[in-house]
């Protein structure tokens, strides 16, 4: 049996078509070294494996902890626009309120409601949309998504600056006998990431109940 030779090049090849090798195989990190400062005379060749997996883990454990450092404040901001909405007595200051004042609160440019009720986005300046329109997105009672913004649907046309993400939370077509969406949109990747889903969901299950609460004023 005639043994191929094995050389630097071809280690190097294998292990660029293995990325996972070593994931595979974490044990063999312990039996290799690594180039310290001063084992070589040119800088840049320096690499130590060891220091770079520990830098990745900072920044990993960065991340996580800014994520949940996000979540924390989104959860106190959620809470509290929540006990605020729930404390009104009127559709209209509700529906004021969730249109002009949530959105400085979560830093977004928009939050409102989409409907094809010309007459109720007349009054409580609502975002008008033709019910085909609403249809395409509404996919059935308390539905999520969070995405970029589709701009052929021109959901946000009317907004001062460009809207760039958004959340889509379908209403329960009871609250005003038609199709209905809460809408928030934001002129970053602020939807994007997924994060605070289960917050956003609740803020929009709130304020769901609380306009069928209020929907024998319509």
């Amino acid at each position: 049996m005639i043994k191929k030779k094995i050389n630097e090049k071809s280690v190097q090849k294998f292990l660029l078509e293995n990325p996972n090798f070593f994931l595979n195989n974490p044990e063999i990190l312990n039996n290799l070294k690594f180039p310290k400062n001063g084992d070589y005379t040119e800088e840049e060749k320096i690499i130590s494996y060891k220091d770079w997996i520990i830098d990745d883990l900072k920044q990993k454990q960065k991340s996580i902890l800014d994520t949940a450092k996000y979540n924390f404040f989104t959860q106190q901001k959620v809470l509290n626009c929540s006990l605020k909405i729930l404390k009104k007595k009127k559709i209209n200051e509700t529906l004021e309120f969730i249109i002009n004042k949530t959105p400085k609160i979560f830093d977004l440019e928009v939050i409102n409601l989409v409907t094809s009720n010309r007459n109720l986005s007349n009054k409580f300046k609502l975002i008008f949309k033709e019910e085909e329109v609403i249809q395409m997105l509404h996919d059935g009672e308390r539905y999520l998504i969070l995405d970029a913004v589709d701009d052929t649907l021109r959901i946000f046309s009317e907004s001062k600056c460009k809207i760039y993400s958004n959340a889509i939370f379908s209403v329960d077509p009871k609250v005003f006998e038609s199709p209905l969406l809460l809408v928030f949109g934001s002129k970053n990747d602020h939807f994007l990431s997924n994060k605070a889903f289960d917050l956003i969901y609740f803020f929009s299950k709130i304020i769901e109940e609380k306009l069928y609460g209020l929907s024998n004023e319509l």
